[in-house]
Formats: structure tokens, sequence, C-alpha cells
């Protein structure tokens, strides 16, 4: 009987028929299957009907399992004795009816033999329970005759613990009684028309185990009774002691705990510190990254557990994405499909129903059930990012190509490039897939870096381009950009237009005679080279000679700048040029003794500067011939103190820039113009303006007359002209930078009390002066606060900027307990400021 459709156990049934919910490692049906052959019987007709397909496709003929299968389908439900009678052309001999969703080990063989030696039409296999009000509870004479029976009693109807079991033996003359016509139950119909008849209907009290998955408790009971040796169960994979079961070509990590008892799939990957804290279950080829605890849970197959998190009594569905950092309290239940964003709190007993997503840092205290997505898009503020064969997998790169090129006409071409990492090379090749089945025509620039690919993009005949690379700040992650025709990040409005393509799979598919071509370009690079040679002083350069310490972090951009060097006359002293397959990003921590140890080899060996170029080529960090490393703020006001010496003009920053670059731009005649964090804004503005340099505050340079990327190649090809041009050290100038002080503070914040987070602090300064540019920016004396909200995580930034130091922490706290205050009022009336800052 595998029809149902199991209403009690969704989300787990949402997507999948309850025959196919796995326990320990197999579907509950599957041991059943299991549990007939080791009784002799291998003729199984299995009847049909929620999500009959997947069963079908699962078990086929039986031929895997030993047995030979028939299916029975009801094109609508016909209750359980109804569906016995669809299959009625099958049955001429006694028969046994046994449910597919139910976990047993009782002794078939004992029941048939009692059946015979009673000469029944009817036995049903009984067995006693603690709880009978969810049974048919059953009475039968000291032969075992039934002699009453009632379905799901209450406390003062219940008249014995004996419950059915739904497991029957039959005789094919009981089928007569059923009408084909009807929905036709064993329990409400046929048992008491049969008793009314005085027909010999028997009940036989079975030994051994038999559990009814009907709800998320007993499912779960299911699994611990199987780990724990309660039933009689096939598990697949050796047996380790502590009871834990390992599957074929299982990965353990360093300092993997194992405290059983435990079931760990095919294939699957416990990674370093990892903490199994028995009873669990792991599916096949489901992954827990490194220092995540797992206590009392199921995990199903395909899944992903990020960093750090903690799984207390949680169901985990099939290609489930937990992002790092995330906590799942007791009786939590993810469905198929999932993603759950970094940071991210499940209450005890939440249900998430399948295909959600969940933003970083999110608290959810309610199922969810109807609502669509919790994510606001596919972009993030610096392109699309995902774990690489977990939510980058080939199929959803196709997709997500596709949805790109069908924003363009059919037979538009489109430039692809990449870093060198393996993951990267299929995360385009599905994206080239995918869009040449959109009617594109690809150029593929094969591996370089990224403002190169954006340059070229500029200056050919495309309609856009895409670059694929692994992310420098997480090793499990690809990065993916997209670009327009100028080689500008993608815009919002774009953003959106292809999210709707892609999430309502509105996405336009050619004929295969309308497919494009693909082309490999040998001048990619030597193009780009020219344009930035032809923007510079290179005699001023050359006659320099700078010694320029250079760190590629294994990036692209060794594919260039020395070309560029030798172009002109710097001698360059590289670190990390040569590729590497097994680069992994570094954390903070490692970056910043990255840093140090370039910083001393700089001055050690006596060059004018060192950079640390970034993997992707979009990011600078600085060096002085002193050795020492200059914070973004720094090496922003040198290149505005540079630039602006040299020409006149506008720089664009975001509003968090210190308050120092704008009295710089006022000491040399500029203009300094505030702009939105976000990149493509940031971009947008510069080229607006016609600015003479932007920067986004973390490393990235912009000098739209170049092209409208942040381009760390450029960025130190033009400082060194610059440099050559003012005859002063890197140390000299960053001296006569205006100084102040600058604070910032980042508070978390739930995503829904952002909004009242911003609706508060406006109200709150009505009167006073402030820009809205990005954020509240509230003007002070002597400077600035600035309250603004995180676009891609659950949090706010307080940022400060003024003279003095004392006064920018008495402000950042002042500010600091404000948005507290507003993240707590749950919408209620807040304090006046001036008794907020008084209290405070």
């Amino acid at each position: 009987m595998a029809g149902g459709e199991g209403s009690r156990l969704r989300p787990l049934t949402s997507g999948l028929p309850k025959p196919l919910v796995p326990v320990v490692g197999r579907p509950v049906m599957e041991h059943i299957l299991r549990l007939l052959r080791e009784h002799g019987i291998q003729d199984v007709i299995v009847t049909l009907q929620y999500l009959g397909s997947s069963i079908r496709d699962y078990f086929g003929d039986g031929s895997d399992f030993g047995m030979e299968i028939t299916y029975a389908v009801e094109d609508s439900p016909l209750g359980t004795a109804g569906s016995v009678k669809n299959a009625q052309a099958h049955l001429d001999e006694p028969f046994i009816v046994i449910s597919g969703d139910a976990l047993t080990d009782i002794d078939l063989g004992r029941a048939l033999q009692f059946h015979q030696d009673r000469q029944a039409l009817a036995t049903i296999v009984l067995t006693a329970v603690a709880n009978p009000l969810e049974y048919g509870v059953v009475i039968t004479s000291s032969e075992g005759k039934v002699l009453r029976f009632l379905e799901k009693p209450s406390w003062g109807e219940v008249f014995s613990d004996q419950v059915n079991t739904g497991i029957y033996v039959l005789d094919p003359q009981v089928l007569s009684l059923i009408r084909s016509d009807k929905v036709v139950d064993w329990s409400a119909d046929i048992f008491p028309a049969m008793l009314a008849r005085k027909m010999p209907l028997y009940g036989y009290l079975a030994t051994g185990y038999w559990c009814d998955i009907g709800n998320i408790q007993t499912y779960y009971q299911a699994n611990w009774d199987a780990l724990a040796g309660r039933v009689k169960v096939e598990i697949p994979g050796q047996r380790l002691e502590g009871d834990v079961w390992i599957g074929e070509d299982v990965e353990l990590g360093h300092d993997v705990r194992l405290q059983g008892p435990a079931y760990i799939g095919r294939e699957a990957k416990l990674k370093p510190g990892v903490f199994i804290n028995g009873p669990v279950c792991v599916g096949n080829f489901s992954v827990i990254d490194e220092n995540t605890k797992v206590s009392n849970s199921v995990i199903w197959s395909y899944s992903y557990i990020g960093e750090n998190s903690r799984l207390r009594q949680a169901i985990v569905c099939r290609h489930v994405t937990i992002k790092n950092n995330t906590l799942l309290e007791e009786g939590a239940v993810i469905g198929d499909e999932v993603s759950i964003g970094e940071g991210s709190t499940i209450d005890s007993g939440v249900k998430i129903w399948p295909d959600k997503e969940i933003e970083p840092g999110s608290l959810v205290h309610e199922s969810i059930v109807w609502a669509g997505h919790y994510k606001r898009g596919l972009f993030s503020s610096y392109g699309l990012v995902g774990l690489v064969n977990i939510e980058l997998t080939p199929e959803y790169c196709a997709r997500l190509g596709a949805s790109f090129a069908a924003l363009f006409p059919k037979g538009a071409c489109i430039a692809a490039a990449r870093d060198s990492q393996r993951p990267s090379r299929m995360i385009k090749r599905a994206m080239v897939s995918g869009m040449m089945s959109a009617g594109a025509s690809i150029i593929d620039l094969s591996e370089m870096p990224i403002p190169v690919a954006q340059y070229y993009a500029r200056t050919h005949e495309v309609a856009g381009a895409i670059h694929v690379q692994m992310s420098p700040l997480d090793r499990r992650s690809g990065d993916i950009r997209m670009f327009d025709a100028s080689g500008v990040i993608v815009d919002k409005r774009t953003e959106r237009k292809l999210e709707n393509s892609f999430y309502r799979e509105d996405i336009r598919r050619v004929h295969f005679y309308e497919m494009g071509s693909i082309t490999y370009p040998q001048d990619a690079i030597d193009s780009y080279l020219d344009g930035i040679l032809s923007r510079l002083d290179i005699e001023r350069i050359r006659q320099a000679a700078f010694k320029v310490l250079v760190d590629f972090d294994h990036g692209s951009g060794s594919l260039v700048l020395p070309r560029v060097f030798k172009e002109l006359n710097v001698e360059s002293m590289p670190l990390n040029a040569v590729f590497d397959e097994s680069y992994q990003p570094k954390t903070e921590e490692a970056f910043d003794n990255a840093l140090r140890e370039d910083a001393l080899v700089t001055s050690t060996l006596g060059c004018q500067l060192g950079a640390y170029v970034d993997y992707g080529s979009e990011r600078l960090f600085l060096i002085d011939d002193q050795g020492r490393v200059l914070d973004h703020h720094e090496a922003f006001g040198i290149f505005a103190l540079l630039v602006l010496q040299e020409a006149q003009g506008i720089v664009v920053a975001p509003a968090s820039a210190p308050l120092q670059i704008e009295r710089l731009a006022e000491q040399y005649g500029g203009r300094f113009v505030a702009s939105k964090a976000e990149p493509s804004a940031l971009l947008r503005a510069a080229e607006q303006h016609q600015a003479k340099l932007g920067s986004d505050g973390k490393g990235g340079y912009v000098f739209p007359d170049h092209q409208l990327a942040f381009d760390a190649i450029f960025a130190l090809a033009r400082l060194l002209e610059l440099l050559a041009r003012d005859g002063r050290s890197l140390s000299q100038i960053r001296a006569e930078l205006p100084r102040g002080a600058y604070e910032h503070r980042q508070l978390n914040c739930p995503w829904d009390a952002k909004g009242r987070v911003m609706r508060t602090m406006v109200e709150m300064h009505r009167d006073q002066a402030v820009d809205l540019a990005d954020g509240i920016k509230v003007f002070v004396d002597g400077g600035w606060v600035l309250v603004l909200p995180d676009p891609d995580l659950p949090r706010y930034h307080v940022i400060v900027s003024v003279e003095d130091a004392d006064q920018a922490k008495d402000l950042a706290d002042r500010y600091d307990a404000l948005v507290t205050a507003a993240v707590g009022s749950e919408g209620g009336t807040p304090p006046s400021p001036v008794a907020r800052l008084k209290d405070n």
C-alpha cells in the first residue's frame, strides 16, 4: 500500500511520497520489501496514487531488489480497500496487504500460518501499544476471532491496547465485498461488514517491532529504534564500535568525533572538527562542514551544513543548504531545496516548506508554508555568490546563463571569462551552454583578470560579459560577475529582469539551427595592455626606474601586470605569482599576516612601494617605502591628493568615506561627491559626474577616463605615473594627509527591523541637517554620523568621522544606543533624540 499522501509528515512529504521517506539510509518501503523477501515473498503489487511516479522510478520492476513488482495506479483515491480492489486482476490466491510506510520486523510467516490454521477469510495482524487513540482497537476471543472493532476511539471508548497494524492476510473472496465505484476502507467498511455477517475474521497478536510513521515524532522514533537495534533492519555500511555505521567512500576530516548511535551515508563528508552526537543519521553525499555539531538529528541526501552550525534534534531534507553559524533548535524541520542564510536561527518546532530562501541572520519564529523567497534576489552587492556544486550546480548555472542571454536579442555576442580554478571552468561552461540555448554567440576569453574582461566588453562589439572566479573570501564559493555592453556591472533594473526570468523560468529557447557559435580571440590581453599604455606617460615612469614589490595572491593579475612593468621599466619583485591548484582564500588574520610579511620584504629590499593585488585584480592594498601598510582611507587620500594636484576635478566615494577626503578635495580645488556604496551605483555616479577618481573605500579604484571598473592593475600603474611626476616618496605624501578620528561600529539588526530603524532615524532628525544619499548622515559640530543599513547582512553600520577621537567615541556610543532602541521598539513611539542622548 503506497498511495497515501502522508499529510501529517509534511514538509517531509511535500515533494516525496511517504514510502520513500528514508529511515537509516533507505526508504521505509525498501525495508518492507526486504522483510517480504526474507519471508520468501517475491511477487509484489504496489498500489500507487500520490506521487506514484517517484515510487515507480525508484523501485522499477523490482529486479534490483530480488523480486517482481507490478504497479496498480489509482486515478483518484479509492480508500485502503478500494486500492486493493483496483489490483484484483493480480490477486487469485491468498495474499498479504502491508503498508509501505510503516517500519516493522514482524514475523509474517507466523501470521500466514495462523491464517491458514484457522481457515480465515481475513486475518488482522495486531500489536499492543501504549496509546491506542490513533489506531483501530480490536478485541479477540481466546482463539483469535475478532469480537469487536473500533477505529480511532476516544479514551472513554478504549477497550483494548491491541491495535490494527494495517497488515492483513486475505483470501481473494473478500474482494467481492468491495464496490469498485466507491471509496472503501478496511477498518471503516469491510471489517465491520464481515463482523456483521459473522464471516471468519481473525486477529493475530504479533510479537516484534511495529511503528506507524504517521508524524514527525514517530519518524524520529523509527530512525532511533533502527540505530538502537530495537527493530531488525539492514543498515547499509560498515559497523564500527559504538553503534556507528559508515557507508562507502565517506570522508572523515581531522578530529571528527562520532558518538553513536549514528549512520553516515555513502560519500558523505564530515570536515575537520565535526561532532556527531548520536543518535544521528546523515544521508548519502551530504556535507557537514568544519566545527559543526549535529545532535539527535536526521539529514537527508545531498544537503550541506555550513561551518560552526548547531543542529539540535532537527530534520534536514534533500538538497538543503544551511550556511555558516546557523542554529536549528529542537523540532525544526527543513524541507527540500531550502537555503538558510548565514547566522540564522530556526526556532523550536518551526517547519520550513520546500523551495524557501531565508535571509542571512534571520530569526525564524513561525513555520513558513506559503511565503515565497525570503531572499531578496540572486545578487549581492558584489555580484552573484554561491557554494560550488551545492548552490552553483551545473543545472543552476545553465539556467542562469540562459536567463542572462535572454536579456539580449537572439544572435547577440556575450564574452565569458574565468580564473584558473577547476570549479570556475565548470560554472563557466554550464553558463555558456545556457547562453547558447537562448541563442547567444560566445566569445570565450578563457582565463583573465576581471578588469581585463570588462575592458574587452567596453572595447568590442558585445552585448554583455560574464566572469567566474572562486571567492577570495570562501574556498567553497564561486563569484559570478555580469557586465553590460560597456563592461560595467549590470544595474539594478537589469538584475531584476534577470531574476524575474530566472525564477519564473520564462527563458527563451531557440531552435537548434539558431544556436550561436563559440570563438576564441587571442588579442584580449594585448588590447588591454595597449589601452593602459595609451593612458600613461610612459617615458616619465621609465625615467623614475621604480622598484616595486607585488603580491599577486595567486590570481590571474600575474598574466598582465609583469608585462605592463616591462614596458614601464619597473623592476618587479613578484610574490605568489604562480597558479596554485590548492589555493585557499585567506582568513582575515592570515591576510593581515601576509600584508605584514609583504611590508617587511618591501622595506628590506628597498622598494619604493609594495602592492597586494587581490585575487580578482580589482582591489589594491598599498605599502609605503618605509614598510608601513596603508589603510584604505590613507591610500585613497594619497590617490586623491596626487590626482587633484595634477588637475582639479571631482572625486567620488561612498558616503562613509572620512571627512578628511572631502577637506582634501577642497584643499586642492576639487570637490567630493558622496554616492551609494553599492559598486554599480558608485561606478555610474563616477561616470555621471565625470570624476577624475572614484573609490569604494575598500581598495577598489576607478578612473572613468580609462574604464568604469575597479582595476587594480591600472590603478597601480597610474600611481607610479603620479609619483613619478610628484617626485616625493609615498611615506612623505602620507605624512601630509589631513588627520581625524574615524569610528565604525556594526550592530545586529533583524531584516524586518531595518525599515523601522531608518524611519525612526529620519523622524528623530527631522529638524537637523542630514544627507540621505546612502543611509542617513547627521551633521554634527566638526563632522558627521552615518547610520547605514547593510545591503547583504542583518546589521547596521554606525560610522562617525570628526576631528577629535573622544568625540568620535562618544557619538558612536550614543548612536549605537539609538539604533539599538529603534531595533527593539517594535513599532512603538521611539524616544526623542534629545532624551535618548541625555540618557546615555
